[in-house]
């Protein structure tokens, strides 16, 4: 796992779904709250970009809004935020994407649906 500065630092560029399914207004104010409050560690997860566009056969888009496609030629250093949109949006509302107990954890085939 590593921090948000850490990922950044090392390249990376955490990306989104083009049309992402999940996003629900009334769960990002709800954690938002909880975001307030919490004592311990948030952790996001993310898989690598060509990963996830192999298995969603979706689009994704980067921090600019620009399509990322699988002839990117960094697209290994390319991340999509999987099942956390909703936590990633609150912790970008709440400006703690760089706070130091947020962290990212980078999914492989070897794990969950893969």
């Amino acid at each position: 796992m590593r921090t948000y500065k850490e990922i950044m630092g090392g390249g990376f560029t955490v990306c989104l779904p083009q049309q992402p399914r999940n996003i629900d207004n009334g769960v990002i104010n709800r954690l938002r709250g909880i975001l307030k409050c919490r004592d311990r560690k948030t952790v996001i997860h993310v898989r690598h970009a060509s990963f996830w566009m192999a298995k969603h056969k979706g689009n994704i888009v980067d921090s600019n809004g620009d399509l990322v496609t699988t002839l990117d030629p960094d697209i290994d250093m390319k991340l999509v935020v999987d099942e956390d949109i909703n936590l990633y949006f609150a912790l970008k509302d709440e400006g703690l994407l760089d706070d130091v107990s947020v962290y990212f954890e980078i999914i492989d085939l070897g794990y969950g649906r893969y």
